[in-house]
This record gives structure tokens, sequence and C-alpha cells, in this order.
């Protein structure tokens, strides 16, 4: 098997989100000249600005918009337009206030926020036709503008009766009858059959947990919803524009309410929003993580909002000198072609006030407009040299919404969560400066040499067919606690657990403990170098014909195996029978990655190092260091050339607090490498 190759580098650019709808408009020429200067050739704006665009109904206002459009492309910056459904005006609301959303109690949402929508509602379809035909007609082939971006950032569950109803239809495409909706849903469960299709309402947490089945299938519809809302917008944008680009700004990987696989097919370009400092738990490799799940989704990948400055919504978050800088060049590490920096001027007003640009809300330079021009200056010659390079990865981790879905409705026990348990084993894998692919487990997968699949919730039988035969193939398969509990229905299969896959691993789930997060249950090596815990949930396994390379040394299940390994074709399977905290799952996978003979290296804490091959074949590297003291990196393999310019040839690398560097080697892949 060999690494898994990504799309190639594109030369990066830099831009920023910019509102002229918000500034004075003998202001908008000198931000453009400035933004000039900084070496930016991307300007995002429109996305919020339907009130401006469209003061009342029918009426529309896009004097103004032109001229700012003429404006920074005179400047030689590329529009990326947003369509402004995202925030529908108040004349809208006043005219028809169903479309504001209903929450899960019943209370209807308020005018004065965003994303104050419900995206099945007609009256909402009408106006986004107007205003987006609009747009579309008049800016589709303009080559200004370079991309749209629908909406801005999708999220948020309406319980109103036209979803009723619209889910109503969605079942009944999805299952064909009542009898089979039925049977998947186990509704002779508290004598929940239904008759006829209106009798189905939508899931409801009072007073006790809905049927898992229906919450499930209401978690698709929602997901669907959106994909469908934001179809409806291209459909209208291609009749105008059939060459420009389209995207959307998804959030990463820590938004779980929308598929964003089956977000991203419509679309040219994945983008994503990216505020490392905004989340109280984020590590350093969470950015990382959200940028391979973006690359995941098998388009090229745009940052659309960067961390530009201090962030917060009631509270603010103030980075380090230096770290918004370290943070852009981990976008573009990890895949993105382009980085817009949020936002250019700080707010004056508003909600987002504490959201800080690169310029302060008085118009000054800010403290962090240093560091992008640092970064526009170093990109002009790294430019040219990350051109052509590509990824490789030889190792997976399986993401799946359905279990995340799945997860949400039963978390079962609180160090089962879906995005920690895919963040803790994702980290592991990047301390040893793996390249890691972040994809759906139906994706293929004969390219890695491991797949490792943390919290696989939900099966089918095509699914572990698919993973049976990758093991076969020479694949090795790295498999965590819960995996294979429930079917594509939310329901428990008339299997053994883990259900389809016991015969793959070769043992049974026969027991588990559920605990508080804090308790552990020590497990140690026998046939593999780990000694650690699992937390919170561990299993005690009927080991059938496996073999056992750790076992228990404390709690219920003492002496019995904890980690499993069985040979299946010309591959591996290994199964963790409970949740190991960040140390033990370290050390498991450094013992699978080490014996697969992987090119793994040992960094220093908080170093991130990224492997790329240049477009000549070359092993290159940017490594990074998220700490705030000076590191010192070994580079085997070399000798090695700094493209910052620092340094003709080294083999080993100091690393300033929050520092970049771009290594490539003086070295040559042999052609088979080379072609991988």
């Amino acid at each position: 098997m060999t690494g898994h190759t990504t799309t190639r580098f594109k030369k990066p650019r830099l831009g920023v989100a910019y509102y002229p709808e918000q500034w004075p408009r003998d202001r908008w020429r000198l931000d453009a000249s400035r933004m000039a200067e900084l070496g930016l050739t991307l300007v995002r704006m429109g996305e919020f600005a339907w009130s401006q665009m469209e003061p009342h109904p029918g009426q529309f206002d896009l004097e103004w918009l032109d001229e700012a459009v003429e404006i920074f492309a005179t400047a030689g910056l590329k529009v990326i337009l947003g369509t402004p459904t995202a925030a529908p005006p108040a004349w809208l609301i006043a005219q028809h206030p169903e479309i504001l959303p209903l929450t899960e109690d019943g209370r209807r949402l308020r005018f004065g926020n965003r994303r104050h929508y419900c995206p099945n509602q007609p009256a909402l379809r009408e106006a986004t036709a107007r205003i987006v035909s609009t747009l579309a007609n008049r800016y589709g082939r303009d080559t200004r503008v370079v991309c749209w971006q629908v909406d801005n950032e999708f999220g948020g569950r309406c319980y109103c009766e036209t979803c009723r109803v619209a889910f109503t239809g969605w079942l009944r495409s999805r299952y064909g009858s009542l009898a089979a909706l039925n049977e998947a849903w186990g509704t002779s469960f508290w004598s929940q059959t239904y008759s006829e299709w209106d009798q189905i309402q939508l899931p409801d947490r009072a007073p006790y947990a809905p049927n898992p089945g229906l919450a499930l299938d209401y978690r698709r519809f929602v997901s669907d919803s959106y994909v469908g809302f934001q179809a409806y917008q291209i459909s209208l944008i291609r009749q105008h524009a059939p060459t420009q680009s389209i995207t959307h700004n998804m959030m990463g990987f820590r938004f779980g309410e929308i598929d964003y696989f089956s977000l991203a097919k419509d679309l040219d370009i994945a983008a994503w929003d990216n505020y490392p400092s905004l989340h109280l738990d984020s590590r350093w490799s969470s950015s990382g993580l959200e940028a391979s799940v973006m690359r995941g989704l098998g388009r090229p990948v745009w940052v659309m909002e960067q961390q530009a400055g201090p962030v917060g919504w009631e509270t603010v978050r103030t980075p380090e000198s230096g770290q918004i800088r370290l943070w852009a060049y981990q976008s573009i590490a990890h895949g993105a072609e382009a980085v817009l920096f949020f936002r250019w001027r700080t707010a004056r007003f508003g909600t987002e006030q504490h959201w800080h640009g690169l310029l302060n809300g008085d118009g000054s330079l800010g403290p962090w407009y240093a560091e992008v021009e640092q970064m526009s200056r170093e990109l002009v010659q790294l430019g040219e040299d990350l051109e052509g390079a590509r990824a490789v990865s030889e190792v997976a981790v399986l993401h799946d919404y359905d279990s995340r879905f799945a997860l949400e409705i039963q978390p079962t026990n609180q160090s089962l969560d879906y995005r920690n348990s895919i963040q803790t084993h994702f980290g592991a894998l990047r301390k040893l400066g793996l390249g890691v692919d972040v994809i759906a487990p139906s994706a293929a997968l004969d390219n890695y040499r491991l797949v490792v699949a943390p919290n696989l919730y939900v099966i089918d039988r095509q699914l572990a067919e698919h993973l049976a035969r990758y093991v076969a193939d020479g694949g090795v398969l790295v498999l965590a606690p819960r995996s294979a509990i429930k079917d594509r229905s939310n329901a428990i299969p008339e299997r053994p657990l883990p259900a389809y896959l016991d015969g793959l691993t070769g043992v049974r789930v026969v027991n588990y403990h559920s605990l508080h997060a804090h308790e552990t249950a020590a497990i140690e090596g026998t046939d593999m170098p780990v000694v650690g815990g699992f937390l919170g949930w561990y299993e005690q396994l009927k080991v059938r014909d496996a073999d056992v390379v750790a076992r228990y040394v404390s709690g219920s299940f003492a002496g019995s195996a904890a980690i499993t390994a069985r040979q299946h074709g010309s591959g591996r399977v290994l199964y963790l029978a409970g949740t190991g905290d960040q140390e033990t799952v370290d050390q498991v996978l450094r013992s699978v990655v080490h014996e697969l003979g992987l090119r793994s290296r040992e960094l220093p804490p908080d170093v991130e190092l990224v492997p790329l091959v240049s477009r000549s074949g070359a092993p290159m590297s940017l490594i990074l260091n998220h700490s705030d003291v000076a590191q010192e990196v070994h580079l085997p393999g070399g000798p090695w050339r700094n493209l910052m310019g620092k340094v003709s040839r080294v083999g080993s690398l100091d690393l300033a607090p929050y520092g970049v560097e771009v290594m490539l080697s003086e070295s040559v892949l042999l052609p088979e490498e080379a072609s991988r």
C-alpha cells in the first residue's frame, strides 16, 4: 500500500473579510489600497447586507455594491460575493413571521440576530430567489467576482409545523411505507406504532428522550434541509454564473449539526472558518483536525475566516504575539489554497465588537497587522516553493456523521464524546509527524497503511464488509470502544457486539462498566509496550480467535483482555476495549506505527510537523512551534534547506516561540516514492 496523495498545492493567496456597508464610502478606496499594499488579493463582502441590497420588498439598491466591487477590483483584489440569506431583513420578518425558527420547547426566535430563519419556509425560499437571482444576474459574468459564498455558517434546528410536514415527506421518500418505518424504528416499544403518516411528530425530550430512530432521522432531515437550501441557491446562481466558483463557509469538525460530506458535494470549494483561540478546550492539533476534515471533503480548501486578533462574544480571548501568523501557516500547511482574515477592521457596533480585525475600530493599524505583513512578504517566495507540492498521508481517521448524531442523542458516557475521541486519536498520530487524512468510512481505503476508527458507533453490513476487505488486503485497522453498536436506524442489531465486526475482530463484548469520567481501569501490555488506563468506559471481552496484547490490571475485569489484535488475510485489526486517556492512546498508536515502519518522528512537545512532497519529488516539511518557548527539532535524512532563507543547509532546526519554518530536503526521493 502506498501513501494517499491529495490535490497538489496552489500558490497560497491571502485575503480579508470586508463590510463596505458598515464604513463611510470615502473610506473604501483607502482600505482597498492598504489591502493591496499588504499583498492581499481576495476580499469577501455582502454576506450580511440584505437590508442594504433590498431595503424594501422588491426594491433593490446595488449601486453602492457596484462601487465597492469596482474600487477593490481596481486595487487588484478579486471579490468573493456572499448571498445575504443568513440575515433576513426586518421587513421580511414583519411580512412573514413564520420564517423565524421554532425551538424544541416551542419558543419562537425573535428578529435581531442572524440565521433567524427556517430553511424550509416557502416565504424564505421566495425571498431568497428574488435576492440571489438579482445578484447573480448582475455579477454572474463579472470577471471581478471570482467566487460566490452561499449564506454564512449554516446551522440550527427548527421545530415548526412546516418542518414537521416536510419531515413526513422526507420519511415517505426514505422508507416508502409506514410498515417499513415502524419496523426500522421499533415502534412496538411504548405503543408508538404509527397507522397514519400525520401521526409522526418531531422529537421531543420531555418527559423522556424520544425514540432513537426518530431522533436520528430528524437530525438527518435537518442536515438535508440545509443541503437542499444550499442547492437551491446554487441553482439560482448557476443560471447566470456558469464559470464562477461557489462555496460555503463551514465550521470545521467542531460543528456537528450538518453532514459536511453531503453539503460539500455541490460545492467547487470547501471553505471553513478558523478561530483557534475561541474555545477553551482547543489543543494545537485542533485546527489541524478541522483542516483535515475539510480536506477530506474532496474539494479545494479555502479558509474564509481566519482569526486576525482577539475574539469572543461576551468575553475575549487574546492570542500571543506570533500566533496569528502561526495559525495562518498551519491552515496553509494542511492544504488551504486561500486564507482570508476576519476581519479587516474591528467593528464599532453590533454583536461582534470583540472580534478584532487587522485594523482597529478607529482605522489605525492593529498590533496583529505586522504579522500578516510579515507573512505576506514571506509568501512571495514560499508561494513558488509550495506550488505543486502535495501532502502524502499513509494514515486515515474515519469520521462518520451517523455515529456522531446517534451518540449526541444517547451520549452513553462522558468519556465517549465523539468529538473528543476523534481529537485524541488524531492528536496522537499528529504528534508523530504523520500525514493524516480524515475521511468518510465509505471512502476508498486501499491507499492507507493504517486506518483508525475512534468511534464508529453506527454500522451496517456493507460498511463491515468494506472494512474487512481493507484489512484482508493488508491494511491495519484500529477500533475503539462502542464500535458497531447501532444500525442505520439507530437500533441494536440482533447480532453479537461489535455487530457485523465480531468475526473480523475475533472478540465479543459481553459486559461493560460505565463510570465517572475520572475513574480509571488500569491496563498493561502483554505483547505491546503500553502502560495506561481506560477512563469512564471499559468493556469485558470474550476472546474467540484474537491475540491479547494488553490486559486489565485493575477494575472489575482485572486479568481479562483490554486490547486485542487479530490477523485477517494480509492485514490486522486491533480492538481497544475502553476509552484511553491521551497518554494511553499515544502509546498504543505509537506502537502500531513503529511496527508498520511508517516514517514517524519524535517531536518536542507542541511542535507540529506537516510532511509534504515538493513538485520535484523531494521531501518537504512545514514545522510549527505552538509553544511559547524556543525548541530544537532534529531532521533526519538531510541535508535540508530552510526555505525561509535563514540557513542554507541544516540537520537540525531551532524554532522560535510560535515560530514557523519550511524545510526542503536536498535529497531526491526514489522514482517509486515520488510517484505516490
